[in-house]
């Protein structure tokens, strides 16, 4: 088979799609969708890791925050990597940056597999984000060159399975293979798996490349913003730092963003060409995607401590847990692709919304004694929900884009989403965590019903989280119509396609 080459499409319907068989769709959609589900699974299965590798390496119960930089320290490498992966991908060619993306992802996970010290974990947890972020933005990108314009939905919804079903298997995932091999094998598995991955879209997605240059100035600018912003949200709730200190951080990062943005009207190529995300079903898609990663964080940090803490269950009764989620995220993704090309973008984005705040509500009803039922339902309900909108978010965004702006855009997207899981763990860890400190300082120490004081402090807490969660869901369900229709009357193929 002969790849493509060629700096720009002959027609609508790109050179390398109209040349690709069915099967070969298939495959090439199947790798992709592969790649962000092992990508995806690494992300998460770190909630069922910490405890067995906190213990590995030295570290105390006392320092539980810092621990928390590995999963920081992996949004950060997300954050940091996304914007310009995303351009990049869109000059020198969707193929040649995924397997790139991969490439790295694979070292990053022998680097933690190898890990002697905490530092050494955090830092190699980075470097393995900055592949994997690159790969969900990249894989929509392929899935839009490459397939033809009746089968983009259902793919963009593959890819979202893919996505929300590797983040929820995570911690399930983690556990067990901690519990059976240890914690460093759930890094080493990394590398068979996304090997065959890598090989397959090298061969079957086209590299066409753009002789364009990369704003390498507005990524840096771009890049401090992210780590300003990561380091001042990110604070220790047992000694949080002065309210002047995390101000000026926050002043900083704004600083540093308006000085990208000013960047970024006056150079000749920029990183994101300002009038991008301007459009209003764009802007809606982004600020819900925000939010979408607040709730999203909040479930899966949320679910397992909560199993873990209040029902003294183990970490991999945690993941377990999650498994109602898991059953019910792919198939939303799927059905949201489907039916966001038949009713429309808007009222399935909504949708989706509204079910995940129905499911937080559910999650007001947990308790110390939990029935399975109770357990079940509202995480089914909430998982459908989370489903639902990843494709019709994506379709808003990428909806009349050019070839050479899909990556850049849908990378913006994940941006978004990533902002908001890296906000919500901030506040779940310096917001959440210091509530439930205050009231458990208050119990006296000798009371003889200190434990069940402690349980009722836990529970009151995680009510207070799930609370918050429900408006952010709402809040989201009221932007996401803004996202438009998306399908005009009398049509039956997506007018977001390239035409």
């Amino acid at each position: 088979m002969t790849r493509s080459n060629n700096d720009e499409p002959a027609s609508s319907e790109s050179v390398s799609t109209r040349a690709r068989t069915t099967s070969q769709q298939r495959w090439l959609l199947f790798a992709v969708a592969a790649g962000v589900f092992v990508a995806a699974d690494d992300q998460t299965s770190i909630v069922t890791i910490l405890p067995a590798l906190i213990q590995d390496i030295g570290l105390t119960v006392d320092d539980l925050y810092q621990a928390s930089w590995v999963i920081n320290g992996y949004l950060l490498g997300y954050l940091v990597a996304l914007p310009i992966v995303g351009r990049i991908a869109d000059v020198y060619g969707h193929a040649r940056v995924y397997a790139a993306a991969l490439a790295i992802f694979m070292l990053g996970s022998a680097l933690v597999a190898l890990s002697p010290t905490f530092g050494a974990v955090v830092a190699s947890r980075a470097l393995q984000a900055v592949g994997g972020g690159a790969v969900v933005p990249v894989a929509m990108a392929i899935v839009v060159d490459e397939l033809p314009r009746h089968r983009r939905l259902i793919g963009l919804g593959a890819i979202a399975a893919a996505s929300e079903a590797g983040a929820l298997l995570g911690p399930l995932w983690g556990g067990a293979i901690t519990h059976w091999f240890g914690w460093r094998m759930v890094f080493w598995v990394n590398l068979p798996m996304s090997l065959p991955v890598l090989i397959v879209v090298w061969r079957l997605a086209g590299n066409r490349r753009r002789h364009e240059p990369i704003d390498w100035l507005g990524a840096a600018i771009l890049g401090v913003a992210l780590a300003i912003l990561t380091f001042a949200l990110a604070d220790n709730p047992n000694a949080a730092r002065p309210l002047p200190a995390t101000l000026a951080l926050l002043t900083t990062a704004a600083a540093c963003a308006a000085l990208f943005w000013w960047h970024e009207h006056r150079t000749p190529t920029p990183l994101v060409r300002p009038g991008l995300l301007k459009a209003r079903h764009a802007i809606a898609a982004n600020l819900a995607s925000l939010l979408l990663g607040a709730g999203l964080i909040t479930v899966l940090i949320g679910v397992p401590l909560f199993v873990n803490l209040v029902l003294v269950e183990s970490p991999l009764s945690g993941g377990l847990t999650l498994m109602r989620l898991t059953i019910a995220v792919p198939i939303g993704a799927l059905l949201g692709g489907y039916l966001a090309s038949r009713v429309g973008l808007r009222l399935v984005a909504v949708t989706g919304m509204l079910l995940t705040a129905v499911g937080f509500a559910g999650l007001q009803l947990w308790a110390e004694d939990l029935s399975e039922l109770l357990r079940t339902v509202p995480l089914l309900i909430g998982g459908l929900g989370f489903g639902l909108v990843i494709a019709p978010l994506s379709a808003a965004v990428l909806q009349g884009l050019h070839e050479s702006e899909r990556a850049t855009a849908a990378s913006w997207l994940t941006l978004a989403r990533v902002t908001g899981m890296l906000v919500g763990a901030a506040l779940l860890t310096s917001s959440g965590l210091g509530r439930f400190y205050a009231r458990a300082g208050a119990i006296e120490f000798d009371s003889p019903e200190f434990t069940q004081l402690v349980v009722e402090a836990e529970v009151s807490t995680f009510r207070e989280v799930f609370i918050a969660a429900i408006a952010v869901m709402l809040v989201a369900a009221l932007i996401a119509w803004f996202v438009g229709h998306g399908v005009r009357d009398g049509e039956t193929e997506p007018w977001w396609t390239i035409t």
